[in-house]
């Protein structure tokens, strides 16, 4: 469990379940995982950690068998960044950790510790060798005048949006001395994905 439930509390957790899942083949959100829907390994983990919690999707009627409170886009068609801006939007909380449904090995403790680290940053996220993980990151309300005004310019790159934002980049060095290793980022794009999560929660076992 976290070790500050204080900061957790002032932060909602935010699961994102938009896109057409178009490489998948299906909704991905829905693919069973050892005997689970997608999406409800991610809800597990933000339920056990976040008081207030939000699903941002155009599909509420989909999801309603989380029980989870729902947001939609006022920027509809944008891509993940209007989700990152409805939930920013919609929260009452000054900060929302949000992930994208397609990532069931999230890790507790790592999300604890980007919810938790202190300065007057925008975003928090994870800055990988290979790059940035902005579906696994810590937004401050702070965020929304840049992503707004990106929006209305219909521009829904978050790369863009980060490139004017104040980040706290949580370094591949700091996230292996939580996690061990990078499986907490495996996310599901492709049915091969989940073929290959599968086999090594089977090899775990």
């Amino acid at each position: 469990m976290p070790s500050n439930s204080q900061i957790i509390t002032e932060t909602t957790g935010v699961i994102l379940a938009g896109g057409a899942s178009s490489r998948f083949g299906s909704n991905k959100a829905l693919a069973l995982l050892q005997g689970n829907h997608m999406i409800q390994h991610v809800a597990a983990v933000l339920e056990s950690l976040f008081p207030q919690r939000l699903l941002v999707t155009n599909t509420p009627e989909i999801y309603r068998f989380l029980g989870w409170e729902m947001s939609g886009d006022i920027y509809v068609g944008c891509g993940p960044l209007a989700g990152i801006h409805a939930a920013l939007t919609h929260i009452s909380t000054q900060q929302a950790f949000i992930v994208g449904c397609d990532m069931p090995n999230i890790n507790i403790r790592l999300i604890d510790f980007i919810c938790n680290l202190p300065g007057n940053w925008d975003v928090a996220l994870p800055w990988l060798e290979s790059g940035p993980e902005p579906l696994y990151a810590v937004y401050r309300k702070s965020c929304l005048p840049v992503i707004t005004q990106q929006l209305q310019a219909k521009e829904g790159k978050i790369r863009l949006a980060l490139q004017r934002l104040n980040i706290r980049k949580v370094t591949q060095q700091e996230v292996v001395a939580i996690t061990g290793d990078l499986t907490s980022f495996h996310n599901i794009n492709r049915l091969e994905d989940l073929q290959l999560l599968l086999n090594e929660n089977y090899d775990r076992g």
